[in-house]
């Protein structure tokens, strides 16, 4: 499968993921000046910005293992851009999906709460992970 269409479906299953626990999906490849978020869910008061990664073959790692320090840095750019637009109060979190696709089937792992920013005491306006 070709790797646009494999995104795609592994989207699609991220969505369906996300709504089988009760989530509300309130945006899908949000472009924002920084980048694109994958997908921005709520349930409740928690609004979780996720990121979604695909993949069909393990030769170069599970998804979850793309997602280094400056993937995360930027997620939380992007978040701040997001939240600065739309309005949320409550909980964020930052959330990975890894998905592989066998030939058959997607196997699923999330990562809920995946990691914590905190920002730098000398200069509160900059995160760090």
């Amino acid at each position: 499968m070709e790797a646009k269409e494999l995104g795609r479906l592994g989207e699609q299953r991220a969505v369906w993921f996300y709504r089988m626990r009760g989530y509300q999906i309130v945006g899908r490849n949000v472009r924002l000046r920084a980048g694109e978020i994958d997908l921005v869910v709520r349930r409740r008061h928690v609004l979780a910005v996720v990121e979604v990664k695909t993949r069909q073959s393990l030769a170069a790692g599970e998804g979850f293992e793309a997602v280094n320090r400056d993937k995360k840095l930027r997620m939380v750019r992007l978040a701040e851009e997001y939240l600065s637009r739309y309005a949320h109060r409550g909980e964020v979190r930052f959330d990975l999906l890894s998905l592989f696709w066998t030939g058959r089937q997607f196997i699923i792992t999330h990562y809920p709460d995946a990691f914590h920013p905190v920002s730098d005491p000398r200069q509160p306006w900059r995160w760090t992970i």
